[in-house]
């Protein structure tokens, strides 16, 4: 349980470090290309192994390692720039309600247990998840508030989808840090390419920008490392082991965003909060 309790932690400040860099004018592209560059370096340096090119190259996970490291850098920045264009909350639900994608997944091809009571959680927690995060858009003509979300939704779905099949059928136990820290090296490789994006990057490297960078690399590496230490050694079905992370990071988001960036939560936002810690409690005790 300890693991899923970090891993919760880790991905809620990643959306705390987005928002603060947003407060702040950090430069979204440099931020992201630190956070590989740290969370990389935290891979290799925390592991508790010794690694070679050749493992790395042989290694049976590499594949879903090269596409979730690509998926990683654009998700990463469709987020921050969906958060600018279609807002907070629209972000929120699009990630947050792409974990329909490893739950099903997980139940019908993992051939974990299926009971009518479990479809009804599941059917529960997503109706939790949108009624807690959902907001009227203020720029109902803005075409990316359409085109964003649905990629997000897809995307974050396929990354978990394919993070949750490495550590079914790929990964052995003692290799999930080098799978961990390779992806993020994958994914550091690939991450200039967002410079390729837009108009040329003016103060890419300020110091708010180096100190965001920092901070999301340590966490986005956390997230990842334990989600998957969660899937291994957690007694509960993998399908919760996502409802409950993706109930708690909406729940304590809220609480945070309510608490220190004074943000209005509607009568049908506090509904989806309430309905979130119950679902919470049912997953964890069923």
């Amino acid at each position: 349980m300890i693991f899923l309790l970090l891993s919760i932690l880790c991905s809620t400040s990643i959306y705390l470090i987005f928002k603060l860099s947003e407060v702040y004018k950090a430069n979204l592209k440099g931020i992201i290309i630190i956070n590989y560059f740290v969370a990389t370096l935290t891979g290799f340096a925390s592991g508790n192994f010794s690694v070679s090119h050749t493992q790395i190259i042989q290694a049976e996970w590499l594949p879903i390692a090269a596409i979730v490291g690509f998926l990683f850098v654009v998700m990463f920045y469709l987020i921050g720039l969906s958060s600018q264009k279609a807002g907070m909350s629209v972000t929120a639900i699009a990630t947050r309600m792409s974990m329909i994608f490893p739950v099903f997944f997980s139940m019908f091809l993992f051939s974990e247990t299926i009971t009518p009571m479990k479809i009804l959680l599941v059917i529960v927690t997503l109706s939790a998840v949108f009624m807690a995060i959902y907001r009227k858009p203020k720029q109902q003509n803005n075409t990316l508030f359409f085109i964003l979300p649905f990629i997000l939704f897809v995307g974050s779905g396929s990354v978990d989808t394919l993070v949750k099949t490495a550590q079914h059928i790929y990964i052995p136990e003692n290799e999930t840090a080098l799978f961990s820290s390779s992806l993020f090296g994958i994914s550091l490789i690939l991450s200039p390419l967002l410079l390729l994006i837009g108009e040329k990057d003016k103060h890419l490297f300020s110091l708010k920008t180096l100190i965001g960078g920092v901070a999301l690399g340590a966490v986005n590496f956390g997230s990842l490392y334990f989600i998957i230490e969660a899937l291994n050694k957690s007694n509960i079905d993998s399908s919760f082991v996502y409802g409950i992370n993706n109930l708690a990071i909406v729940t304590i988001t809220h609480t945070a965003g309510f608490f220190l960036f004074k943000e209005h939560l509607s009568r049908l936002n506090k509904t989806g909060l309430i309905l979130s810690l119950i679902c919470i409690l049912l997953l964890l005790s069923y």
